[in-house]
């Protein structure tokens, strides 16, 4: 049976905060879920690693990790941080993680991700791991920013996560949802509040930031900062 657990947390914005980047913070209940598993002499692929964030948080104790991203820079930035902490075991890879044979990696036991899933690395990973083999991610929820009126592409909601979960070929084990919302007494805060993030480049290119604008001009007044759908399913 499927374990479903809910989190909202709700607070005020203080002037003068920043922000402090809780979309990209590690969830604990996702190392919670992956520790679950046996870890030493497995081999774990972590996709869409990004400067492998997840990667070193299971440096100790995995027996080899396989971290995987499209972006030449960050996976160099991640191999020089391996070399320099003599993690012999760990191995970082440019590649499309929604086009590589994930079985021309070698044998994966475990496959993780952090704010990084898509039906179609949902599909790989099930082609790559045994019956029984897990999957465990924590990716971003369709709220998150849901203000500034743009969802990423690698966003799930609780049943869409579900539903492609199962149609891949996993039984579902945890499916969870936590939500951190904050409320602004004045356009201006909220306004205060992005400008002191790094997120403002990026709104601009994709048009985040000129709808976020538009939804304070209509009286809004509150930003999700964090929404996440973090899953554990395992391999039919």
């Amino acid at each position: 049976m499927i374990e479903w657990k809910e989190q909202r947390i709700a607070r005020t914005y203080r002037p003068g905060e920043g922000q402090e980047a809780k979309h990209s913070i590690l969830s604990e209940t996702l190392l919670r879920l992956i520790r679950e598993e046996p870890l030493r002499d497995r081999t774990v692929l972590d996709v869409g690693c990004g400067n492998g964030r997840l990667t070193f948080a299971l440096a100790e104790e995995a027996g080899r990790i396989i971290g995987i991203d499209w972006s030449d820079q960050v996976i160099e930035q991640a191999a020089q941080r391996a070399r320099a902490a003599c993690f012999d075991h760990i191995t970082f890879i440019c590649c499309d993680a929604e086009r590589i044979d994930y079985g021309e990696l070698g044998p994966i036991d475990l496959v993780v991700a952090h704010l990084c899933m898509s039906d179609e690395m949902l599909r790989r990973a099930a082609a790559v791991l045994a019956p029984g083999g897990c999957i465990a991610f924590s990716t971003l929820h369709k709220d998150q920013w849901k203000e500034s009126g743009r969802s990423s592409r690698f966003a799930y909601g609780e049943h869409d996560a579900e539903a492609a979960l199962t149609a891949a070929g996993f039984d579902p084990i945890y499916l969870g949802v936590e939500r951190e919302t904050l409320s602004f007494a004045a356009a201006a805060d909220a306004l205060a509040y992005l400008e002191a993030s790094d997120l403002v480049g990026k709104w601009t290119a994709d048009s985040r930031w000129e709808g976020f604008r538009a939804y304070l001009e209509r009286g809004g007044r509150s930003l999700t900062v964090r929404a996440r759908v973090t899953v554990k399913g395992r391999r039919r």
